[in-house]
């Protein structure tokens, strides 16, 4: 099962993905991890089943023993972050709301009308490099 971290689930934007995702019934299929930049070994989200305590979200190692990132924290935290990620050797997915990534050649902006084949593409190829997902203004 994969690992997936959580970052910046309570805000709005967040915190709609969040519902969409207990609506689908996603965290069946996942093994979720959350972290946070203010209440360290909090509890976390209610999802139906059992978690561990909130993790801290500056910790790079922690973070990269996650398959998948999706973080709704900011531009800042991504610049902050992502950087130390990558260059410490992490081949994670990194799916960002974020528009700070928008430009990179690396990333993929996710519009499923539009991008919909080069996102599962991408998703099943991991041959190439283009690894992080970014979102568009709408969620």
């Amino acid at each position: 099962m994969k690992k997936v971290g959580f970052v910046g689930w309570r805000g709005m934007v967040g915190s709609v993905l969040m519902g969409r995702m207990l609506e689908e019934r996603d965290f069946d299929g996942i093994e979720p991890v959350f972290f946070t930049t203010s209440n360290v070994g909090g509890q976390g989200p209610a999802i139906g089943r059992d978690i561990d305590t909130l993790k801290d979200a500056s910790d790079i190692a922690a973070l990269a023993e996650m398959d998948i990132i999706i973080s709704c924290q900011g531009g800042d935290y991504t610049k902050s972050v992502f950087p130390a990620l990558r260059s410490g050797g992490w081949d994670g997915y990194w799916i960002d709301a974020a528009s700070s990534l928008r430009m990179d050649d690396d990333a993929i902006i996710i519009l499923d009308h539009a991008h919909v084949a080069l996102v599962r593409r991408q998703l099943v190829d991991r041959a190439t490099a283009e690894q992080d997902f970014t979102g568009s203004r709408r969620l």
